[in-house]
């Protein structure tokens, strides 16, 4: 049965964790924590019930599992596996270990859930004053530099007549 985060969040729909139980919840007490909603599964069965319910934004899962999720749905898949690090044993008895890069996972996981129409209205923000002007600017400069060139190989061509 999967596991629901009690966190209400202001995304549309939450992201589906497809992991060992351990692993899954621990990765769903991180988004919670960071006022994401998410649902852990951790048998196939689970995945495929949850991904045809339509109701996830994008999954979270080891690179071995990404086939699978892809062929039930195709929706976002983030690799868990690339946010961890090596790091240095500080003692010679302790072998080396990894890290969780929690902050890299966050930023990623806020690409992918930010709204559609967010990233629109970003991308599509009136300019300022000062970006318009500018951006006049280096157009009348492009357009005398494209007419310069222009006229300069008009030109050539009839001096070398004249000749």
């Amino acid at each position: 049965m999967p596991v629901m985060s009690s966190v209400q969040s202001n995304q549309q729909k939450p992201i589906l964790v497809f992991l060992g139980k351990g692993a899954a919840c621990g990765i769903v007490s991180k988004l919670n924590e960071n006022g994401y909603a998410a649902t852990a599964v951790s048998s196939i069965p689970e995945l495929f019930d949850a991904l045809r319910s339509d109701r996830y934004c994008l999954a979270v899962t080891m690179r071995a599992d990404i086939d699978l999720v892809r062929n039930i749905k195709p929706i976002p898949v983030i690799n868990l596996e690339v946010f961890f690090h090596a790091i240095k044993p500080t003692a010679k008895s302790v072998p080396s270990s990894k890290e969780f890069d929690s902050d890299a996972f966050l930023r990623r996981i806020a690409a992918l859930t930010e709204s559609k129409t967010a990233r629109i209205a970003a991308v599509q923000r009136t300019p300022t004053l000062n970006e318009t002007v500018i951006a006049a600017a280096a157009k009348a400069s492009r357009w005398r530099a494209a007419t310069s060139l222009l006229l300069s190989r008009r030109a050539s061509p009839r001096a070398e007549r004249a000749d």
